[in-house]
Protein backbone atom coordinates (compact mmCIF):
# COMPACT_ATOMS: atom_id res chain seq x y z
CA UNK A 1 0.00 0.00 0.00
CA UNK A 2 1.14 3.50 -0.62
CA UNK A 3 0.93 6.37 1.63
CA UNK A 4 1.45 10.22 1.67
CA UNK A 5 2.35 11.80 5.14
CA UNK A 6 0.55 15.33 6.27
CA UNK A 7 0.66 17.39 9.36
CA UNK A 8 -2.11 16.49 11.90
CA UNK A 9 -4.77 19.27 12.04
CA UNK A 10 -6.81 19.48 15.49
CA UNK A 11 -9.94 17.82 13.36
CA UNK A 12 -7.91 14.84 13.64
CA UNK A 13 -7.87 14.60 17.03
CA UNK A 14 -11.29 12.08 17.36
CA UNK A 15 -9.46 9.52 14.99
CA UNK A 16 -6.23 9.82 16.20
CA UNK A 17 -7.15 9.44 19.89
CA UNK A 18 -8.39 5.88 19.15
CA UNK A 19 -5.45 5.05 17.04
CA UNK A 20 -3.44 5.87 20.32
CA UNK A 21 -6.22 3.81 22.83
CA UNK A 22 -6.17 0.94 20.29
CA UNK A 23 -1.69 0.75 20.81
CA UNK A 24 -2.54 1.09 24.34
CA UNK A 25 -4.31 -2.10 24.08
CA UNK A 26 -2.27 -4.03 21.54
CA UNK A 27 1.09 -3.23 23.62
CA UNK A 28 -0.65 -4.42 26.71
CA UNK A 29 -1.84 -7.89 25.04
CA UNK A 30 1.38 -8.30 24.07
CA UNK A 31 3.53 -8.21 26.62
CA UNK A 32 4.22 -4.54 27.18
CA UNK A 33 1.51 -3.50 29.62
CA UNK A 34 3.58 -0.56 31.04
CA UNK A 35 4.42 1.57 28.51
CA UNK A 36 1.65 4.57 27.69
CA UNK A 37 0.09 3.75 31.07
CA UNK A 38 -2.19 6.28 32.18
CA UNK A 39 -4.19 8.00 28.98
CA UNK A 40 -0.63 9.03 27.45
CA UNK A 41 -0.81 10.36 25.32
CA UNK A 42 -3.58 12.60 26.40
CA UNK A 43 -5.60 14.69 24.25
CA UNK A 44 -3.84 17.98 25.53
CA UNK A 45 -0.75 15.99 24.55
CA UNK A 46 -2.24 15.50 21.30
CA UNK A 47 -3.18 18.52 20.35
CA UNK A 48 0.28 20.14 21.91
CA UNK A 49 1.97 18.02 19.27
CA UNK A 50 -0.65 19.44 16.85
CA UNK A 51 -0.18 23.02 17.16
CA UNK A 52 3.81 22.94 17.31
CA UNK A 53 3.35 21.65 13.92
CA UNK A 54 5.28 18.57 14.93
CA UNK A 55 2.78 15.51 14.68
CA UNK A 56 2.21 14.30 11.29
CA UNK A 57 -0.35 11.63 9.97
CA UNK A 58 0.19 8.67 7.11
CA UNK A 59 -2.66 8.18 4.84
CA UNK A 60 -3.65 6.01 1.87
CA UNK A 61 -3.00 7.69 -1.48
CA UNK A 62 -5.89 6.13 -2.89
CA UNK A 63 -9.42 4.88 -1.89
CA UNK A 64 -9.73 5.22 2.05
CA UNK A 65 -8.37 8.65 3.33
CA UNK A 66 -8.48 7.09 7.06
CA UNK A 67 -5.37 7.57 8.82
CA UNK A 68 -3.06 4.79 8.69
CA UNK A 69 -0.29 5.78 11.13
CA UNK A 70 0.45 8.64 13.19
CA UNK A 71 3.85 9.94 14.82
CA UNK A 72 5.51 13.26 16.09
CA UNK A 73 9.04 14.88 14.42
CA UNK A 74 10.79 17.15 15.13
CA UNK A 75 14.33 18.67 14.61
CA UNK A 76 16.30 19.76 17.85
CA UNK A 77 17.55 18.81 21.28
CA UNK A 78 15.48 16.00 23.07
CA UNK A 79 16.30 16.16 27.33
CA UNK A 80 16.17 12.37 27.49
CA UNK A 81 18.83 12.21 24.82
CA UNK A 82 21.16 14.07 26.84
CA UNK A 83 22.58 11.47 28.73
CA UNK A 84 22.81 7.55 27.43
CA UNK A 85 23.90 4.30 29.46
CA UNK A 86 25.19 0.82 28.47
CA UNK A 87 26.81 2.43 25.01
CA UNK A 88 26.73 6.07 22.71
CA UNK A 89 24.84 7.68 20.30
CA UNK A 90 27.11 7.61 17.02
CA UNK A 91 27.36 11.17 16.83
CA UNK A 92 26.51 14.35 18.76
CA UNK A 93 25.53 15.98 15.74
CA UNK A 94 21.66 17.69 15.48
CA UNK A 95 19.35 15.11 14.99
CA UNK A 96 15.64 14.91 14.13
CA UNK A 97 13.46 13.15 17.38
CA UNK A 98 10.49 10.52 16.53
CA UNK A 99 8.18 9.94 19.25
CA UNK A 100 4.38 8.29 19.96
CA UNK A 101 4.34 6.08 16.76
CA UNK A 102 1.62 4.47 16.21
CA UNK A 103 -0.95 2.74 13.45
CA UNK A 104 -4.37 2.03 13.27
CA UNK A 105 -5.58 -1.15 13.68
CA UNK A 106 -6.96 -1.72 10.17
CA UNK A 107 -3.51 -0.79 9.03
CA UNK A 108 -1.14 -3.58 10.81
CA UNK A 109 0.85 -5.05 8.80
CA UNK A 110 0.78 -2.97 5.66
CA UNK A 111 4.02 -1.01 5.73
CA UNK A 112 2.86 1.73 7.33
CA UNK A 113 4.88 2.59 10.04
CA UNK A 114 7.74 1.73 8.21
CA UNK A 115 7.11 3.79 5.42
CA UNK A 116 6.50 7.14 8.02
CA UNK A 117 10.15 6.01 9.76
CA UNK A 118 11.54 6.45 6.52
CA UNK A 119 10.07 9.36 5.29
CA UNK A 120 11.62 11.16 8.22
CA UNK A 121 14.93 9.81 7.28
CA UNK A 122 14.23 11.63 4.40
CA UNK A 123 13.14 14.67 6.32
CA UNK A 124 16.88 14.70 8.42
CA UNK A 125 19.69 12.17 8.00
CA UNK A 126 20.54 11.97 11.22
CA UNK A 127 17.53 10.11 13.39
CA UNK A 128 17.51 8.96 17.11
CA UNK A 129 13.93 7.21 18.47
CA UNK A 130 13.06 4.99 21.51
CA UNK A 131 11.36 2.60 22.82
CA UNK A 132 10.58 0.18 25.68
CA UNK A 133 12.55 -3.19 26.84
CA UNK A 134 9.02 -5.29 26.27
CA UNK A 135 8.22 -3.53 22.96
CA UNK A 136 9.49 -5.89 20.48
CA UNK A 137 7.54 -5.20 17.90
CA UNK A 138 8.46 -1.88 17.71
CA UNK A 139 12.13 -3.02 18.63
CA UNK A 140 12.01 -5.00 15.59
CA UNK A 141 10.39 -2.37 13.41
CA UNK A 142 13.49 0.45 14.38
CA UNK A 143 16.14 -2.24 13.60
CA UNK A 144 14.73 -3.49 9.96
CA UNK A 145 14.64 0.17 9.31
CA UNK A 146 18.07 0.83 9.18
CA UNK A 147 18.83 2.08 12.90
CA UNK A 148 21.50 1.13 15.46
CA UNK A 149 20.59 0.17 19.04
CA UNK A 150 22.97 2.78 20.96
CA UNK A 151 21.87 1.51 24.44
CA UNK A 152 19.82 3.06 27.62
CA UNK A 153 18.60 6.52 28.11
CA UNK A 154 15.99 7.35 31.02
CA UNK A 155 13.18 9.17 29.94
CA UNK A 156 12.45 13.15 31.50
CA UNK A 157 8.77 12.53 32.24
CA UNK A 158 9.13 9.53 34.57
CA UNK A 159 12.48 8.30 34.34
CA UNK A 160 11.72 4.94 33.04
CA UNK A 161 14.98 3.34 31.06
CA UNK A 162 14.35 2.91 26.97
CA UNK A 163 16.14 0.99 24.52
CA UNK A 164 17.78 4.17 22.27
CA UNK A 165 18.74 4.15 18.93
CA UNK A 166 19.87 6.26 16.05
CA UNK A 167 20.30 5.89 12.26
CA UNK A 168 22.79 8.21 10.28
CA UNK A 169 22.99 8.94 7.00
CA UNK A 170 26.14 8.76 4.63
CA UNK A 171 26.18 12.13 3.73
CA UNK A 172 27.18 14.94 6.14
CA UNK A 173 27.12 19.30 5.48
CA UNK A 174 30.40 20.39 7.26
CA UNK A 175 28.44 24.03 7.63
CA UNK A 176 25.46 25.59 9.78
CA UNK A 177 24.60 27.84 7.03
CA UNK A 178 20.99 27.84 6.62
CA UNK A 179 20.93 28.53 2.96
CA UNK A 180 23.44 25.51 2.48
CA UNK A 181 20.73 23.46 4.38
CA UNK A 182 18.26 24.13 2.05
CA UNK A 183 20.30 23.88 -1.18
CA UNK A 184 21.56 20.68 0.04
CA UNK A 185 17.76 19.21 0.17
CA UNK A 186 17.78 20.02 -3.34
CA UNK A 187 19.89 16.66 -4.07
CA UNK A 188 17.02 14.58 -2.88
CA UNK A 189 19.94 13.04 -0.70
CA UNK A 190 18.97 12.14 3.10
CA UNK A 191 22.14 14.57 4.85
CA UNK A 192 22.68 15.69 8.38
CA UNK A 193 24.36 18.87 8.99
CA UNK A 194 27.84 18.82 11.49
CA UNK A 195 29.55 22.01 11.35
CA UNK A 196 33.46 22.21 11.22
CA UNK A 197 35.05 23.36 14.71
CA UNK A 198 38.46 23.67 12.72
CA UNK A 199 40.69 26.89 12.64
CA UNK A 200 39.95 28.56 9.50
CA UNK A 201 42.12 31.57 9.18
CA UNK A 202 43.76 31.98 6.18
CA UNK A 203 47.38 31.69 5.78
CA UNK A 204 49.54 34.79 5.16
CA UNK A 205 50.07 35.89 1.91
CA UNK A 206 47.27 33.39 0.35
CA UNK A 207 45.99 34.47 -3.22
CA UNK A 208 42.33 35.43 -2.65
CA UNK A 209 41.01 33.49 -5.63
CA UNK A 210 42.22 30.49 -3.50
CA UNK A 211 40.34 31.41 -0.03
CA UNK A 212 36.43 30.01 -0.72
CA UNK A 213 38.15 26.62 -1.85
CA UNK A 214 40.86 26.65 1.06
CA UNK A 215 38.68 27.00 3.61
CA UNK A 216 36.07 24.37 1.86
CA UNK A 217 39.00 21.77 2.28
CA UNK A 218 39.83 22.89 6.22
CA UNK A 219 35.56 22.37 6.65
CA UNK A 220 36.03 19.28 5.42
CA UNK A 221 38.86 18.01 6.93
CA UNK A 222 38.23 18.32 9.91
CA UNK A 223 34.59 16.79 10.42
CA UNK A 224 35.67 13.62 7.96
CA UNK A 225 38.57 13.07 10.71
CA UNK A 226 35.50 12.74 13.63
CA UNK A 227 34.51 10.20 11.83
CA UNK A 228 37.20 8.24 11.83
CA UNK A 229 36.87 4.96 9.39
CA UNK A 230 33.04 5.61 8.93
CA UNK A 231 32.16 5.19 5.14
CA UNK A 232 31.16 8.87 5.14
CA UNK A 233 30.65 11.73 2.30
CA UNK A 234 31.36 15.40 3.62
CA UNK A 235 30.93 18.36 1.84
CA UNK A 236 32.64 21.45 2.94
CA UNK A 237 31.63 24.94 1.23
CA UNK A 238 32.82 28.21 1.68
CA UNK A 239 31.74 32.06 0.20
CA UNK A 240 33.86 34.63 -0.26
CA UNK A 241 32.99 37.96 -2.02
CA UNK A 242 35.70 39.74 -3.81
CA UNK A 243 36.62 43.39 -5.36
CA UNK A 244 39.50 44.89 -6.29
CA UNK A 245 41.89 42.39 -4.92
CA UNK A 246 39.86 42.15 -1.13
CA UNK A 247 37.58 40.06 0.16
CA UNK A 248 34.47 41.25 2.17
CA UNK A 249 33.57 38.72 4.77
CA UNK A 250 30.92 38.51 7.55
CA UNK A 251 30.12 42.72 8.65
CA UNK A 252 31.08 42.82 12.40
CA UNK A 253 28.65 45.23 12.68
CA UNK A 254 25.78 47.19 11.40
CA UNK A 255 28.71 50.17 10.56
CA UNK A 256 30.70 47.32 8.93
CA UNK A 257 28.15 46.07 6.76
CA UNK A 258 27.15 49.63 5.64
CA UNK A 259 30.56 50.43 4.61
CA UNK A 260 30.76 47.17 2.62
CA UNK A 261 27.60 48.23 0.98
CA UNK A 262 28.53 51.29 0.04
CA UNK A 263 32.00 50.00 -1.31
CA UNK A 264 30.02 47.15 -3.79
CA UNK A 265 26.90 50.04 -4.95
CA UNK A 266 27.35 50.47 -8.33
CA UNK A 267 29.89 48.13 -9.32
CA UNK A 268 30.79 44.65 -10.15
CA UNK A 269 32.23 41.49 -7.71
CA UNK A 270 33.20 38.35 -7.50
CA UNK A 271 31.11 36.07 -4.92
CA UNK A 272 33.40 32.71 -5.04
CA UNK A 273 32.29 29.28 -3.34
CA UNK A 274 34.54 26.68 -3.29
CA UNK A 275 33.78 23.26 -2.54
CA UNK A 276 35.13 20.18 -1.03
CA UNK A 277 33.82 16.65 -0.98
CA UNK A 278 35.73 13.97 1.03
CA UNK A 279 33.83 10.41 0.29
CA UNK A 280 35.68 7.24 0.85
CA UNK A 281 36.53 7.45 -3.62
CA UNK A 282 38.71 10.39 -2.66
CA UNK A 283 38.89 13.82 -2.43
CA UNK A 284 38.00 16.60 -5.13
CA UNK A 285 37.74 20.31 -4.82
CA UNK A 286 36.40 22.57 -7.01
CA UNK A 287 35.64 26.45 -7.20
CA UNK A 288 32.73 28.10 -8.93
CA UNK A 289 32.72 31.62 -9.55
CA UNK A 290 29.97 34.17 -10.38
CA UNK A 291 29.73 38.38 -11.50
CA UNK A 292 27.34 40.30 -9.38
CA UNK A 293 26.17 43.50 -10.09
CA UNK A 294 25.03 45.90 -8.22
CA UNK A 295 22.67 49.26 -8.66
CA UNK A 296 23.82 52.00 -7.31
CA UNK A 297 22.40 52.47 -3.86
CA UNK A 298 21.37 55.58 -2.08
CA UNK A 299 22.32 55.80 2.10
CA UNK A 300 18.86 55.58 2.46
CA UNK A 301 18.56 52.16 1.21
CA UNK A 302 21.49 51.16 2.63
CA UNK A 303 20.17 52.00 5.82
CA UNK A 304 17.02 50.41 5.43
CA UNK A 305 18.35 46.88 4.38
CA UNK A 306 20.83 47.01 7.03
CA UNK A 307 18.29 47.56 9.66
CA UNK A 308 16.61 44.03 8.46
CA UNK A 309 19.15 42.17 10.07
CA UNK A 310 19.75 40.24 7.10
CA UNK A 311 23.27 41.24 5.84
CA UNK A 312 24.75 40.57 9.69
CA UNK A 313 25.98 36.50 8.68
CA UNK A 314 26.84 36.84 4.86
CA UNK A 315 29.49 37.50 3.12
CA UNK A 316 29.53 40.81 1.55
CA UNK A 317 26.79 41.64 3.88
CA UNK A 318 23.85 40.58 1.62
CA UNK A 319 21.62 37.64 0.70
CA UNK A 320 21.05 37.69 -2.72
CA UNK A 321 18.36 35.24 -1.96
CA UNK A 322 16.36 37.42 0.52
CA UNK A 323 15.64 41.41 0.60
CA UNK A 324 19.57 41.67 -0.99
CA UNK A 325 17.71 40.66 -4.25
CA UNK A 326 16.55 44.28 -4.59
CA UNK A 327 20.42 45.76 -4.14
CA UNK A 328 21.48 43.57 -7.76
CA UNK A 329 21.05 44.79 -10.72
CA UNK A 330 23.00 41.91 -13.11
CA UNK A 331 24.96 38.42 -12.56
CA UNK A 332 26.64 36.56 -14.96
CA UNK A 333 26.82 32.95 -13.39
CA UNK A 334 25.43 30.71 -11.13
CA UNK A 335 22.67 31.78 -9.07
CA UNK A 336 23.25 29.22 -6.52
CA UNK A 337 27.12 29.81 -6.38
CA UNK A 338 26.08 33.44 -4.99
CA UNK A 339 23.56 31.94 -2.24
CA UNK A 340 26.13 29.50 -1.07
CA UNK A 341 26.56 26.34 -2.95
CA UNK A 342 26.91 25.37 -6.38
CA UNK A 343 24.41 22.81 -5.70
CA UNK A 344 23.95 21.18 -9.76
CA UNK A 345 27.71 20.91 -9.80
CA UNK A 346 28.03 18.97 -6.45
CA UNK A 347 25.02 17.07 -7.03
CA UNK A 348 27.07 15.87 -10.51
CA UNK A 349 30.19 15.00 -8.76
CA UNK A 350 28.45 12.73 -5.95
CA UNK A 351 26.31 11.09 -9.18
CA UNK A 352 30.18 10.65 -10.56
CA UNK A 353 30.79 8.99 -7.21
CA UNK A 354 28.16 6.50 -6.97
CA UNK A 355 25.68 8.89 -4.43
Amino acid sequence: MEFMIERARGRDLPEIRDIYAYARSFMSDNGNPTQWVGGYPTDEEIMNDIELSQLYVARPRSGSRNIACVFAFFVGLDPSYLSIEDGAWLNDAEYGVIHRVATAQWAKGRGAAAYCLEQCFGWYGNLRIDTHADNIPMQHLIEKSGFTRCGIIHTVSDGTPRIAYQREADLILASNSPRRRELMKKLGIPFFVDPSKGDESLPEGMDVSQAAEYLSGIKASEVHERYGHRPVTVIGSDTVVIMDGRIYGKPQDEADAERMLRELSGRTHEVRTGVTIISPKGRESFTSSTEVTFYELSDEEIKAYVATGEPMDKAGAYGIQEEGALLVKEIKGDYYTVMGLPVAEVARRLRAGGM
